[in-house]
């Protein structure tokens, strides 16, 4: 109810949720006074929940894909690396364009200056062909020194 109100006096833009899976995102727009304008969940090539992304699109809710590029563990992905060369740029920007075309909302972590410039050169579009083989690539088996992290360890 904090937020409800603080959204309605103005003190807050947006509503938004985290890791809402779609139970929970039905409950919320079943009995939520205020409909959440994002929701925040883990998505990358590897790791597509479409049904999640097309409920929450379906309902007017703008997906942000955190981790867009698995914090890394998919840079040296074997499947991936050989699309991001058919189109000149690296895996980090073949991800972020999958995110995005997907009608996601991509915020990449980096504090190295060359990389946040890379990441912000997305002047390509990934084909449909393309898409579909990124959709099916396998799925990561670890995050790295990153698997201590409940989202990506799966408990």
């Amino acid at each position: 109810m904090a937020l409800i109100d603080a959204y309605e006096v103005g003190k807050v833009k947006a509503i938004g949720l985290s890791n809402f899976l779609q139970d929970d995102g039905e409950n919320i727009l079943a009995h939520a006074k205020v409909k959440p304008m994002v929701n925040q969940i883990l998505a990358h090539v590897t790791h597509t929940p479409t049904e999640l992304i097309e409920f929450c699109q379906a309902n007017g809710i703008v997906v942000e894909a955190y981790s867009p590029i698995a914090h890394g563990a998919v840079l040296d992905h074997d499947e991936v690396k050989p699309i991001a060369d058919t189109y000149g740029v690296s895996v980090a920007q073949l991800c972020l364009r999958y995110d995005i075309q997907l009608g996601m909302v991509v915020i990449p972590k980096t504090a190295i200056p060359d990389h946040l410039r890379n990441n912000a050169d997305l002047n390509f579009v990934i084909s449909d062909r393309d898409m579909d083989a990124l959709k099916r690539v396998k799925s990561l088996e670890s995050y790295g020194e990153h698997d201590f992290f409940p989202v990506f360890n799966k408990k």
